[in-house]
Formats: C-alpha cells, sequence, structure tokens
C-alpha cells in the first residue's frame, strides 16, 4: 500500500484472504462491519459523486464511469447563467446523499461531500411567510421570500447510527463483490463453484491493510472497470477494461407508461453511415433530466433495472444486499430499502421526473417551516429558463450555438451529406434506454436511443429552420 499522509486519518481493518496458491488470485475475503459497511455504502452515492471520486489520482489512474464522467465535467465547465442558480450547480456537482446519516460516522467514508448538517433561516427574525411559517434553506445565502438571504445558521439533530450491518456480523466477499454471510456452507458453495476442489490449491492468508480513505476509492474504481476487483487490489494487477458495449437486443421494462404529456421532444442528428447519434439539441426540459441522472444514487439506478446495470460487480454487490437477512445481517429491513431502493436526496429531485426512481417521502416533522427550493420555480429543475442546449453522444451539456454545432461536426470528420436529422419523442422507456447506456458506455445516446427510431422519431429536413418545441400539455 502507497504511503499516507500524516493528514490522513488511518484505519487499521484486518482482512482474512483466501487466495489460489501461485496464482495471486483471491477466492473470497472475511471481514467485518467497518469493511463491508463501505462496500455497501457504494450503492448510496449518488452518479455525480463517484463521477467526482474516480475521476482523481488515488493509488490507481483516474477511470472514466461511462458517460457519467463526460456529464459531471460538463457541468463543471457550464457557465452559471445557464443554469437557474449557482446553487443549482453546486446540487449537481456534490449531490447530496439521501443515506448521508448513516455514512458520515463510518471509518472509511469516503463521500466527501459537505453533508447537511445545518439549514438556514432569513436573517430577518421576524420574518414569516404568507401562511405564516418560517422559510428554511438547506443552502446558505437562498433569496427568502422577503427578499433578504437565508443565512441565520442552526444545527440539524444528526443521527448516531452507523452504517448498515449489524455490529458484530462478519461475511464473505467473492472476487467480484458477492457479499455473503460468515458461513461455512457458503464459502464451500463459493469454492465449488469456482471450481476449486483440491483444499491443497488454496492458501489461508491473513493480511493485515491499513486501509485509509483512498484506498477506498482504489477498489470503488476497480469495481467499475475490473470484474476481479479484489484480486486486483490486493496484489495490485493492472487489469482495466476500456469501454462496456451494452446489447441493443435487452428490452427495458419498466412497468407502466407515463402519459404521452410528459414526454420531451428532441431534435437528434445522426450520422447515416453508421447510425452514430452526434447529439441532439433540446430545450431545459431535457438538460434537466440529464442533468438529474448526477443525482441517482447508484442503488436507486439498479432499482429501475431490476438489479442489472451490466456493471458485473456492481450488480452483484447489489443482488447480494437483496439475499442478505435484515435480521440477521442488516439493522433492519429499513437499511436493505436503503440500499436496494434509496432515494433521491429530497432537495434534488425534479419536479417532472419521467423516470421511476423511488422519491423521498420524508416531510419535516415541524410544520413551522416552509422549504424554499433552490431549484427554478418555474420549471423545478436546474436549467435556466427558455433556454436550448446541445447535448453530445457522451452526454455533454452545452448552450446551443451554430457554429459550435458545425464545429463539433468537423471535429468528428463528419461530412455534411453523411448527416440525417430527425424529431423524437423522449418518453420513460427512451429515458431509462440512455440512464442504462450512460453507466457503461461513452456513447450512452445512441446505445440508449437507436432501438426506438423509426417507431418514435420522424424524419426533418437538414434545412428547415424549425426548433423542437415541447409538446402541448393536455388540458384535464
Amino acid at each position: 500500500m502507497a504511503e499516507n499522509s500524516s493528514a490522513e486519518q488511518v484505519d487499521k481493518v484486518s482482512l482474512r484472504v483466501v487466495v489460489l496458491k501461485e496464482k495471486n488470485k483471491v477466492l473470497f475475503a472475511e471481514a467485518g462491519k467497518d469493511f463491508v459497511d463501505v462496500l455497501l455504502s457504494f450503492l448510496s452515492l449518488p452518479l455525480g459523486t463517484i463521477a467526482k471520486l474516480v475521476a482523481k489520482d488515488s493509488n490507481i489512474e483516474s477511470v472514466k464511469f461511462g458517460s457519467i464522467s463526460s456529464l459531471y465535467q460538463s457541468v463543471s465547465d457550464l457557465d452559471t447563467q445557464y443554469l437557474w442558480s449557482h446553487t443549482c450547480k453546486e446540487m449537481l456537482l456534490n449531490p447530496n446523499n439521501s443515506a448521508e446519516a448513516y455514512c458520515w460516522n463510518m471509518k472509511l467514508n469516503i463521500d466527501n461531500t459537505e453533508s447537511l448538517k445545518s439549514y438556514y433561516l432569513c436573517e430577518n427574525v421576524s420574518c414569516l411567510s404568507v401562511d405564516h411559517k418560517y422559510c428554511l434553506s438547506y443552502f446558505r445565502n437562498q433569496k427568502c421570500i422577503c427578499g433578504k438571504p437565508l443565512n441565520r445558521e442552526k444545527s440539524r439533530i444528526l443521527s448516531k447510527e452507523i452504517g448498515f450491518v449489524k455490529e458484530m456480523s462478519t461475511f464473505i466477499i467473492s472476487d467480484d463483490l458477492y457479499v455473503m454471510p460468515n458461513v461455512v456452507t457458503a464459502s464451500l458453495n463459493l469454492l465449488q463453484k469456482l471450481g476449486v476442489n483440491d483444499i491443497d490449491a488454496i492458501d489461508k492468508q491473513t493480511v493485515s491493510i491499513n486501509i485509509t480513505k483512498k484506498e477506498v476509492v482504489d477498489l470503488l474504481k476497480l469495481s467499475l472497470v475490473s470484474k476481479t476487483p479484489l484480486s486486483d487490489f490486493i496484489f495490485k494487477k493492472e487489469h482495466f477494461v476500456e469501454d462496456l458495449v451494452l446489447s441493443n437486443q435487452l428490452e427495458v421494462n419498466i412497468g407502466k407508461e407515463k402519459e404521452e404529456s410528459d414526454e420531451m421532444v428532441v431534435k437528434v442528428l445522426r450520422r447515416k453511415s453508421n447510425k452514430q447519434i452526434l447529439f441532439v439539441e433540446a430545450e431545459e426540459d431535457f438538460a434537466d433530466f440529464v442533468f438529474s441522472f448526477l443525482t441517482f444514487p447508484l442503488g436507486a439506478v439498479l432499482h429501475t433495472r431490476q438489479g442489472f446495470s451490466f456493471v458485473s460487480c456492481i450488480d452483484n454487490l447489489y443482488k447480494s444486499v437483496t439475499e442478505l437477512s435484515s435480521d440477521k445481517c442488516l439493522r433492519s429491513q429499513l437499511f436493505k430499502d436503503i440500499l436496494t431502493s434509496p432515494t433521491i436526496s429530497a432537495q434534488s429531485e425534479l419536479r417532472h421526473q419521467i423516470l421511476p426512481i423511488p422519491k423521498n417521502n420524508y416531510k419535516e416533522k415541524n410544520t413551522s417551516y416552509k422549504f424554499i427550493d433552490p431549484k427554478s420555480p418555474i420549471s423545478g429543475g436546474y436549467a435556466g429558463a427558455s433556454l436550448t442546449f446541445m447535448v453530445t453522444d457522451e452526454l455533454v451539456v452545452t448552450p446551443m450555438s451554430s457554429i459550435d454545432g458545425i464545429s463539433y461536426l468537423e471535429r468528428m470528420k463528419v461530412s455534411l451529406n453523411d448527416v440525417e436529422e430527425m424529431v423524437l419523442n423522449i418518453g420513460q422507456k427512451e429515458g431509462l434506454g440512455i440512464l442504462r447506456a450512460s453507466l457503461t458506455s461513452k456513447s450512452a445516446l445512441t446505445n440508449g436511443l437507436n432501438q426506438f427510431i423509426g417507431s418514435r422519431s420522424v424524419q426533418a429536413n437538414l434545412s428547415s429552420n424549425a426548433r423542437p418545441l415541447k409538446k402541448p400539455k393536455v388540458e384535464k
């Protein structure tokens, strides 16, 4: 392990590791609460937080998280004038973890997002809303309804509960991050599944590792790009996957579809020769939809996909939690739900979200306060009003510009006679397709939308000056 800086707190976690002799391959590891808590906490992390963490060098180089990494970087580069407020940008770059109350006291908590440990009231102590409530925000200097800043700080009552699993529980963890109760039958079944029948072929090692937050980030990176993250983590192998290719034959199971009035309309520019979507031109509703990916907890995305993200180790981690006993292994059924269907932070929810992401039903117990939403009071989203955006295949979001669009085609070496334009309705099926592809592919729009083009699109003339218009709301 790399040397730790003196400023970084070191926690010693002992792992007993069973390895295959002479191959430096981990068959499984044995671990207690501290290690398993942080491993399971990966499911609670918003996608934007994961993109932020894996973009930095730790003991291994930075990695790309599908198209989420480029989306995150584009928001970082986006001028605040194209968002509703500076706070909106901060909310997207540092999304709040709805399970933070159970993570912030963990020994190896890697989420360095500033937790919402305080809230802010109007500097005018006598200010009340029309319904006689005190205005409240979790973000300093939001504007109160009276026009004054909300900057009077009050501390929240913080939970003293730590992590997700029971205090004295121990677990075995497979090389591809499947977590199981620490019982002999589970380990024997795992060895048989791996084709290990000769006890002499395995070696028990007790590895004492000074695991810091930096090492946990290593493991997070490896869980996204390696099929053997524990072996790579313990033995420092270099084993990465360049880019995972999605199968367009997989159906998106979404249950009941949304009404047509909830759909968005975009213009799609696609290369004729290979059907690659170059970019879409869309209004702020689609930009908000894409921005919102950064606020989704990883476990919530897997919940919409019935546990299949096509990142095999993350899928294993998720499935193993669904099979862990909420009585014997986890602290309660509540904690199982927090990991397998985590909600978006209440402050981050879009008013009009077309995806079936679990919503936070938490309501302030003290009804004397009125929450001030830092997002747009018009759309309930992050983007500025009445703006048009260009969203590229790998989800880079920029303000729409004809010159920038032409320059993009030039950079992509696309001739104008190889470009076709169409209008496409984006509903829940299409939205889930984009989200699914964004986790594992640098071509989120192509892999997410091409299966729908034809039945849900209308060919347009490139010479047309028409802009995509939002579909009129159906009067009830």
